[in-house]
């Protein structure tokens, strides 16, 4: 079966998963609806603000060594990338590389460009960022405004392919396209799939001229795997799963974020795609079983105690390693309960609401419940059906609790969290700072310096948790002494008043 890589536009999420950006209800509804067919209605008659796709495809490209971005937009698109360029040189630094300035143009589209087209000018940039820095890889970033006027990308990249030494990847990022964000790391994934060396030089000829056999028998010998990182998993992250996959016998290597461009080239040599959340992956690692033959793994996330003996479990069990990875886990598991003794009792009970990624905030919620709190709610930036099984283990028990599907939409976080009033806040950095002026500590759901996957980020997160709800004088003053933006009359209002069928919803704003 031919997959989407052999166009040369991706899909977006909305048409090959059951996806949804709007819900407010409960955890087993929202299963229940989603497995039914019943939330590709869901809608909104008020949106305060979205998220684009191009900037989730920038938190990959920006990270890869060697590589120059061309922004195809006029210049304002590009703006997020200032805030990329210390991430960048940090996560380079931290994984033992030379720190490097994040390397960018813009195509610098205007109204004259929108009118005749814009593909001469990007057709120069490309030339002069090759010229300029020599990079191994030029991703061209396409957004909105070619989208609009038509501007062939993939025509222009093979137009200049003689003329420059780097390899053009050409990526398909306009936001209106899609409502789904995460179609971002899709766009990225095609344009790798279709444009970068994925397999040394004979190993693409074995597998073209003996159906991959010789390369499958090669790779059945080995204990190798690759593990897929985002944007949202630090050094530190990847330094704790690689610790636990040796301790079951297991090499792993991380792609595609701060991968190398040559390291690419190794990336079919490995027996196993392991995915960390399948809100990344999925695209890809359907396309390497598809193209190579190497089987992937998407399981839940290693956070937390269970999740993260789940995900040893099920990458032991492709191996025939799990007597390893059952004393591995059992040692593991209680090492960490000695560590957590003192901070288990000032946990215990403290009410908690969460916010983030649709895999995340789920294995989250699983993992505070494991430390004694109460998870009273979470919010998803969005859904599909990879959330399924895991939005049902997080509510068991609980099949009331809430949950709300909404990228971004501070108005509705602000409604939910004056309603719950938690005792602690785990959320993006974004929206923290908001439930902050509402008197409320707040943790960074994830934060590159800091461990959150593994045991190792068990002990993190409850450490951390402790000492923000030992004392919230910082927070009430806050709140005491800021003003928030919505009307008094919006907190007494239904927080999904604004989420829809389709139809039109109540008007008015918050």
């Amino acid at each position: 079966m031919a997959h989407h890589t052999d166009q040369k536009v991706l899909p977006k999420r909305e048409d090959r998963l059951r996806t949804c950006h709007a819900y407010g209800g409960t955890s087993c509804a929202l299963v229940q609806e989603s497995r039914g067919g019943c939330l590709v209605r869901s809608e909104r008659s008020f949106t305060q603000v979205c998220n684009c796709q191009m900037s989730l495809a920038l938190t990959m490209v920006t990270t890869i060594p060697d590589a120059v971005i061309i922004m195809h937009a006029p210049p304002g698109c590009g703006g997020s990338n200032v805030s990329m360029d210390l991430y960048v040189r940090n996560g380079l630094n931290a994984r033992g590389e030379k720190k490097a300035p994040l390397i960018w143009f813009t195509s610098n589209l205007d109204e004259a460009d929108v009118i005749a087209g814009g593909e001469e000018k990007l057709e120069a940039t490309i030339v002069e960022a090759d010229l300029r820095f020599r990079p191994r890889l030029i991703f061209v970033v396409s957004t909105c405004t070619p989208g609009i006027i038509g501007d062939d990308i993939d025509a222009v990249a093979g137009r200049v392919r003689s003329r420059v030494a780097a390899t053009v990847v050409p990526l398909h990022c306009e936001g209106f396209k899609t409502r789904i964000s995460a179609t971002g790391y899709d766009a990225v994934y095609h344009g790798l799939a279709r444009y970068v060396q994925l397999a040394p030089h004979d190993a693409q000829r074995l597998a073209e001229e003996s159906s991959g056999q010789a390369l499958l028998d090669e790779r059945r010998k080995s204990r190798r795997v690759n593990v897929f990182n985002v944007y949202s998993i630090g050094r530190s992250d990847e330094v704790e799963l690689a610790r636990l996959l040796e301790l079951i016998g297991l090499e792993a290597r991380f792609y595609p974020n701060f991968a190398r461009p040559e390291a690419f080239t190794e990336l079919t040599e490995a027996s196993l795609n392991v995915s960390i959340c399948a809100t990344h992956d999925d695209y890809f690692l359907t396309f390497l079983e598809e193209r190579y033959g190497i089987p992937y793994l998407i399981d839940t996330m290693p956070i937390g105690i269970r999740n993260t003996g789940r995900w040893l479990r099920a990458v032991a069990a492709r191996f025939g390693l799990e007597e390893q990875a059952e004393r591995v886990i059992a040692a593991e598991e209680a090492e960490l309960e000695r560590a957590l003794s003192d901070y288990r009792p000032p946990l215990a009970g403290k009410r908690v609401y969460l916010g983030g990624g649709e895999m995340r905030v789920a294995a989250t919620a699983m993992l505070m419940h494991e430390l004694g709190c109460e998870v009273v709610g979470f919010r998803a930036h969005h859904y599909d059906e990879f959330g399924d099984d895991l939005y049902l283990t997080a509510a068991q028990d609980r099949p009331g609790m809430e949950v709300n599907v909404a990228t971004t939409q501070t108005f509705e976080l602000a409604n939910l969290i004056e309603r719950a009033q938690p005792d602690l806040y785990l959320g993006h950095s974004g929206s923290n700072a908001w439930v902050a002026k509402l008197g409320v500590p707040t943790l960074p759901i994830f934060s590159a310096p800091q461990t959150y996957l593994g045991y190792l980020g068990v002990f993190e997160v409850a450490r951390r948790a402790v000492r923000l709800t030992a004392n919230r004088a910082f927070q009430e003053q806050l709140r005491r002494h800021t003003r928030q933006p919505y009307r008094e009359s919006w907190y007494r209002n239904d927080p999904f008043a604004y989420i829809t069928d389709g139809a039109d919803g109540a008007g008015g704003r918050p």
